[in-house]
Protein backbone atom coordinates (compact mmCIF):
# COMPACT_ATOMS: atom_id res chain seq x y z
CA UNK A 1 0.00 0.00 0.00
CA UNK A 2 2.81 2.18 1.19
CA UNK A 3 3.16 5.44 2.76
CA UNK A 4 1.40 8.76 2.64
CA UNK A 5 3.61 12.14 2.24
CA UNK A 6 1.41 13.12 5.64
CA UNK A 7 2.90 10.40 7.33
CA UNK A 8 6.51 11.11 5.98
CA UNK A 9 6.54 14.47 6.68
CA UNK A 10 5.19 14.10 10.36
CA UNK A 11 7.80 11.19 11.25
CA UNK A 12 10.66 13.99 9.85
CA UNK A 13 9.42 16.68 11.70
CA UNK A 14 8.44 15.02 15.13
CA UNK A 15 11.68 13.30 14.63
CA UNK A 16 9.98 9.70 15.04
CA UNK A 17 13.14 7.60 14.88
CA UNK A 18 11.37 4.40 14.91
CA UNK A 19 9.30 5.46 11.73
CA UNK A 20 11.78 3.74 9.26
CA UNK A 21 12.33 0.94 10.96
CA UNK A 22 8.50 0.12 11.07
CA UNK A 23 8.48 0.45 6.82
CA UNK A 24 8.19 -2.76 5.07
CA UNK A 25 10.80 -3.22 2.52
CA UNK A 26 8.31 -2.43 -0.07
CA UNK A 27 7.10 0.62 1.53
CA UNK A 28 11.45 1.74 1.99
CA UNK A 29 11.70 1.19 -1.64
CA UNK A 30 8.73 3.84 -2.55
CA UNK A 31 9.99 6.67 -0.64
CA UNK A 32 11.49 9.15 -3.20
CA UNK A 33 14.29 10.93 -0.76
CA UNK A 34 14.27 13.52 -3.71
CA UNK A 35 10.68 14.04 -3.46
CA UNK A 36 10.75 14.67 0.61
CA UNK A 37 13.78 17.11 0.40
CA UNK A 38 11.21 18.68 -1.71
CA UNK A 39 8.56 18.79 0.30
CA UNK A 40 10.55 19.51 3.78
CA UNK A 41 12.07 22.73 2.51
CA UNK A 42 9.06 24.16 2.33
CA UNK A 43 6.65 24.97 5.02
CA UNK A 44 4.09 27.50 5.85
CA UNK A 45 3.58 28.46 9.60
CA UNK A 46 3.06 32.03 9.14
CA UNK A 47 6.11 31.74 11.47
CA UNK A 48 8.77 33.52 9.46
CA UNK A 49 11.50 31.87 11.25
CA UNK A 50 10.40 28.46 10.96
CA UNK A 51 9.81 28.81 6.91
CA UNK A 52 13.69 30.06 6.76
CA UNK A 53 15.02 27.30 9.11
CA UNK A 54 13.16 24.22 6.63
CA UNK A 55 15.12 26.09 3.46
CA UNK A 56 17.93 26.87 4.83
CA UNK A 57 18.89 23.85 6.98
CA UNK A 58 17.46 21.52 4.14
CA UNK A 59 19.82 23.29 1.71
CA UNK A 60 22.62 22.82 4.24
CA UNK A 61 22.41 19.26 5.65
CA UNK A 62 20.13 17.67 2.42
CA UNK A 63 20.74 19.12 -0.35
CA UNK A 64 24.65 19.89 -0.16
CA UNK A 65 25.67 16.14 -0.56
CA UNK A 66 22.56 14.58 -1.84
CA UNK A 67 23.55 13.11 -5.08
CA UNK A 68 26.95 11.36 -3.30
CA UNK A 69 24.14 9.99 -0.86
CA UNK A 70 21.76 8.54 -3.15
CA UNK A 71 22.99 5.28 -1.97
CA UNK A 72 21.77 5.74 1.62
CA UNK A 73 17.96 6.52 1.77
CA UNK A 74 17.47 5.93 5.32
CA UNK A 75 21.08 8.61 6.17
CA UNK A 76 19.35 10.97 3.86
CA UNK A 77 16.07 10.40 5.55
CA UNK A 78 17.57 10.84 9.03
CA UNK A 79 19.32 14.45 7.54
CA UNK A 80 15.54 15.21 7.18
CA UNK A 81 14.53 14.27 10.71
CA UNK A 82 17.04 16.47 11.94
CA UNK A 83 15.26 19.41 10.93
CA UNK A 84 12.51 18.49 12.74
CA UNK A 85 11.31 21.15 15.15
CA UNK A 86 9.18 18.52 16.95
CA UNK A 87 5.49 19.27 15.66
CA UNK A 88 4.10 18.50 12.48
CA UNK A 89 3.98 21.53 9.62
CA UNK A 90 2.30 22.12 6.81
CA UNK A 91 5.15 21.40 3.59
CA UNK A 92 3.83 22.61 0.37
CA UNK A 93 5.25 21.39 -2.75
CA UNK A 94 7.61 22.83 -4.88
CA UNK A 95 7.67 22.21 -8.44
CA UNK A 96 11.30 22.11 -9.71
CA UNK A 97 12.26 24.70 -11.85
CA UNK A 98 13.09 25.19 -15.48
CA UNK A 99 16.52 26.85 -16.19
CA UNK A 100 17.06 29.65 -18.19
CA UNK A 101 13.48 30.61 -17.58
CA UNK A 102 12.45 34.06 -18.62
CA UNK A 103 10.53 35.01 -15.15
CA UNK A 104 11.86 38.84 -14.66
CA UNK A 105 11.37 38.80 -10.72
CA UNK A 106 13.01 35.30 -10.38
CA UNK A 107 16.00 36.68 -12.66
CA UNK A 108 16.05 39.48 -9.93
CA UNK A 109 16.15 37.40 -7.20
CA UNK A 110 19.01 35.34 -8.87
CA UNK A 111 21.17 38.59 -9.40
CA UNK A 112 20.88 39.28 -5.71
CA UNK A 113 21.58 35.61 -4.66
CA UNK A 114 24.37 34.57 -6.85
CA UNK A 115 25.61 30.97 -4.73
CA UNK A 116 21.77 29.36 -5.13
CA UNK A 117 20.83 27.12 -7.65
CA UNK A 118 17.55 27.67 -9.53
CA UNK A 119 15.82 25.15 -7.43
CA UNK A 120 16.39 26.98 -4.28
CA UNK A 121 15.67 30.29 -5.60
CA UNK A 122 12.33 29.41 -6.43
CA UNK A 123 11.68 27.95 -2.77
CA UNK A 124 12.49 31.29 -1.64
CA UNK A 125 10.46 33.02 -3.98
CA UNK A 126 7.50 31.09 -2.86
CA UNK A 127 7.96 32.37 0.84
CA UNK A 128 7.34 36.09 -0.25
CA UNK A 129 4.03 37.20 -1.39
CA UNK A 130 3.67 39.74 -4.25
CA UNK A 131 2.77 42.49 -1.70
CA UNK A 132 6.27 41.58 -0.08
CA UNK A 133 8.25 41.32 -3.19
CA UNK A 134 7.33 44.58 -4.43
CA UNK A 135 8.09 45.80 -0.78
CA UNK A 136 11.44 44.51 -0.91
CA UNK A 137 11.99 45.72 -4.76
CA UNK A 138 11.26 49.09 -3.30
CA UNK A 139 13.71 48.33 -0.15
CA UNK A 140 16.54 47.91 -2.90
CA UNK A 141 15.46 51.94 -4.35
CA UNK A 142 14.12 50.21 -7.88
CA UNK A 143 11.36 52.93 -9.18
CA UNK A 144 7.74 52.01 -8.49
CA UNK A 145 7.29 52.33 -12.59
CA UNK A 146 10.41 50.04 -12.81
CA UNK A 147 8.83 47.47 -10.19
CA UNK A 148 5.63 47.16 -12.40
CA UNK A 149 7.59 46.46 -15.87
CA UNK A 150 9.07 43.50 -13.88
CA UNK A 151 6.02 42.17 -12.07
CA UNK A 152 4.11 42.02 -15.85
Amino acid sequence: MGTTIKEEMAAIDTKNRSWWDSLTDEERKGLSPWVLMRYVSSVKSGIKDFEEHYLEMTNELVNTHFNTLRHHPQLQFQLMQALGLGKTQFHQWIAPGKRGTENRVFKFFADMYPGMNDEEIEILMSQYTEEEIVDLLEETGMKKKDIKKLLK
